[in-house]
Parts: structure tokens; C-alpha cells; sequence
């Protein structure tokens, strides 16, 4: 008798509370399932109740709150059924993987010439930026202004004001030569009557041509005549203003300037090329959000161009060419170990490239330190040392 209730004892303590806890597991699967699909109802109501209700704003705090939460719960207590579902999936794309690759040669080969036309379209630098700052202007017209269809052409109008002041500006900065004269030949004092002339009238005309410019812009602006249908917020003036200054050509060079003078050792003099990653980066970003927003609002064909212009081609293009650029600098320097501060401290010594002071500087297996930049320009030329002419041999 003792030994039977021994065996009954230990079957109801390790066997049926196993079972039991299988069930639980099992049944709280399947509650955390049917949850997930209560809590996912709002999202597939005609209209969207959580925006009907809200607007955007709790649409967002909502989705923070509650899919996190959604998919830790399914990821702890995962149905039975999901590594069914999963192992399917597997099988599936390994059978399609083989037609799939014969499906995708064809589709490239369809696509190349459209893809020839991409290239050819973005070579025409001008034209493809305005095309794509257009768009992007007229998405925030449609999404965040309501009353003043015209904001998007205004805007633009005066963003190039700004730029051809800016240009203007950098140009009586950067002039070196103030003489209104001519000569005949550069090293003779003679002068050229005809085109000291025409270089006195260019100057004026450029120098009238700005003062103009920027007197009706502020007597518009002041005024306030002609700009009933310009009726820009803050979020539109943030969004339209940060994407024009990060494709406008000359801002895109004024960045870079910037960032040399802050000095920051860790982009070892390749500005250009990290903002041109940043920048490219940071439009096609600004362009994605765009696009299911008119989506929701119906505007189809215009969220059909800010897809393709603004986030497929210039994303696949214009910033796949500015990583490439970045990763490839990076990578022929990668073999190069960056000097230490008591290195650069002990040495006191410029690049002999750019004759410049080191404040960061990579080393070669002959142990002379050049400006990372200044290495990867000699790099493109010759895979020897700018120094002693030695190739360079890593161990």
C-alpha cells in the first residue's frame, strides 16, 4: 500500500502538473494571439477610428505603445502553430527559389532600359533636383496646409531667392581678383578696353540685380501683397527648408566648409563625403513618411511620383552612389591604423602631403603618419608610400 501511494503521489506531482503546464502555456498562447488580434482591429477600421478620433497624434502614440508590447508577447508565448507556419514559409521560398531567380533575371532585363533613362534623368542635375524639391513641396501642400494650393510654388520661389543671395554672397567672399580691369595676357599691363567694359557692367548688373531682388522680397514679405494662397506652418516651413538645403547644389558645398571648421577628428577630413551620405540619407527619409500619408488621403498618383522620384530612385542612385563613395574611402584606409595621441604628441611634425598641422593621422607599415584624406587621395594615385617610394606591406 505504501509503495502505491508513493507512485501515485509522484505521478500527480510531476506528470499532471507537466500536462497541466502545457495546457497553460498553450491556452495563454492562444489568449496572447486573439489579443493581438483585438488590439489590430483599429488599424483595419474604414477610415481609421484611432485618426476619426485623435487624429495622427494618438494614431502614433498608440502604435509606440501597444505593438511593442504586441510583438514581446507573441515572441514569449508563441502559438504552436507559428513554427508550422514558419517551416512552410521556408519550404515555400526554397521551391520558388529557383523560378523566382529565373522571374528576377527577366524582370532586370525588362527594367534595364528604365533604368538607363534613371541615370540619364539624374545626370541632368538642375532639372532632377527642382522635379524632386516640387514634389516634395507640393506632398506638404496637400498633407499640412489647407487652404492656399499655391504655398508649394511660393515656397520655392523663395528658397531660391535665398539661394541666389547666398551664392552672390559667397562669391564677393571668395573673389580674389577686385580689379575692374582687363589685361590683354595675363603677365602684360595692358589693358583690354572691350572686355574691361563688359566686366564693369556684369559686376554692376549683378550687384543691382541683388539689391533689387532682396528689396521687393522684403517689400512682399512686408506688404504682404499677392500672397493670399501662401499659407506656409512651421512644419511645413521645418520639412520644405531642411530638404531644399540638404539638395540645393550650393548648399551642399557650404555644408562640408562647416563641418571642416568644427574639427572633428572622427571624420578624418572626409566631409564631403560624410554629409553626402548624411544628406542623401536624410531626404530620402524625410520622402518615405510622405508617401502612405497621401496614400491615406487618396492622392495616388502624387504618392506614386514622390515613391519613384524621391525615394526610389534618388535613394537607390543617388545616396546607394554617396555609401558607396564613403565605403569605399573607409575601406582603403581600413588596412591603416589611426596614430594615438601621445604618437601625434611625441611627433610635432605636418603631412608632408598637404604640409597642414596632424591632430588625427593614419600610420603606414613604415611608420609615416599622413592626414587620413591626404593617404587615400595618394592611394588613388599609387600604392606606395608618398615618402620613401616603398610598397606598402602589411604583416
Amino acid at each position: 500500500m505504501g509503495m502505491i501511494s508513493r507512485v501515485r503521489g509522484r505521478i500527480r506531482s510531476d506528470s499532471f502538473s507537466k500536462i497541466q503546464t502545457i495546457k497553460s502555456e498553450d491556452k495563454i498562447a492562444n489568449i496572447v494571439w486573439l489579443l493581438s488580434l483585438v488590439l489590430l482591429l483599429p488599424y483595419w477600421a474604414p477610415r481609421g477610428l484611432l485618426v476619426a478620433l485623435g487624429g495622427a497624434w494618438l494614431m502614433a502614440a498608440y502604435t509606440c505603445l501597444v505593438v511593442p508590447v504586441l510583438i514581446s508577447a507573441n515572441y514569449k508565448y508563441p502559438a504552436r502553430w507559428y513554427p508550422a507556419v514558419a517551416r512552410l514559409a521556408q519550404e515555400a521560398a526554397r521551391r520558388l527559389k529557383r523560378p523566382g531567380a529565373c522571374v528576377l533575371g527577366v524582370l532586370k532585363t525588362v527594367y534595364a532600359p528604365l533604368e538607363r533613362t534613371e541615370l540619364m534623368f539624374l545626370q541632368m542635375n538642375n532639372l532632377s533636383t527642382m522635379i524632386s524639391q516640387l514634389l516634395i513641396f507640393t506632398a506638404c501642400d496637400r498633407l499640412l496646409v489647407s487652404q492656399g494650393k499655391l504655398t508649394c510654388l511660393y515656397s520655392l520661389m523663395f528658397y531660391n531667392v535665398v539661394t541666389y543671395s547666398v551664392s552672390y554672397v559667397r562669391e564677393i567672399c571668395t573673389k580674389e581678383d577686385w580689379s575692374p580691369y582687363v589685361n590683354v595676357t595675363r603677365h602684360s599691363r595692358v589693358k583690354h578696353l572691350a572686355m574691361s567694359a563688359t566686366k564693369i557692367v556684369l559686376e554692376w548688373t549683378k550687384a543691382v540685380t541683388f539689391i533689387v531682388t532682396i528689396t521687393f522680397v522684403l517689400l512682399t514679405f512686408g506688404l504682404e501683397q499677392g500672397l493670399e494662397h501662401y499659407r506656409p506652418n512651421t512644419l511645413y516651413t521645418t520639412i520644405t527648408g531642411t530638404y531644399y538645403v540638404l539638395t540645393e547644389k550650393i548648399f551642399l558645398e557650404l555644408w562640408p566648409i562647416g563641418l571642416s571648421a568644427m574639427k572633428i577628428e572622427r571624420l578624418e577630413g572626409m566631409e564631403s563625403l560624410y554629409f553626402g551620405a548624411w544628406a542623401r540619407g536624410l531626404t530620402t527619409f524625410i520622402a518615405v513618411p510622405l508617401v502612405p500619408a497621401l496614400a491615406w488621403y487618396e492622392r495616388w498618383r502624387l504618392a506614386l511620383f514622390v515613391f519613384y522620384v524621391c525615394v526610389f530612385v534618388n535613394g537607390r542612385h543617388r545616396l546607394g552612389e554617396a555609401l558607396f563613395k564613403l565605403n569605399e574611402a573607409r575601406g582603403s584606409l581600413a588596412r591603416f591604423r589611426r596614430a594615438t595621441a601621445e604618437e601625434l604628441a611625441t611627433l610635432e611634425d605636418v603631412c608632408a602631403v598637404c604640409l597642414g598641422s596632424m591632430r588625427s593621422a593614419r600610420v603606414t607599415p613604415c611608420a609615416h603618419f599622413f592626414h587620413a584624406d591626404c593617404l587615400r587621395k595618394c592611394l588613388a594615385a599609387s600604392d606606395r608610400c608618398p615618402i620613401c617610394v616603398r610598397p606598402y606591406i602589411f604583416c
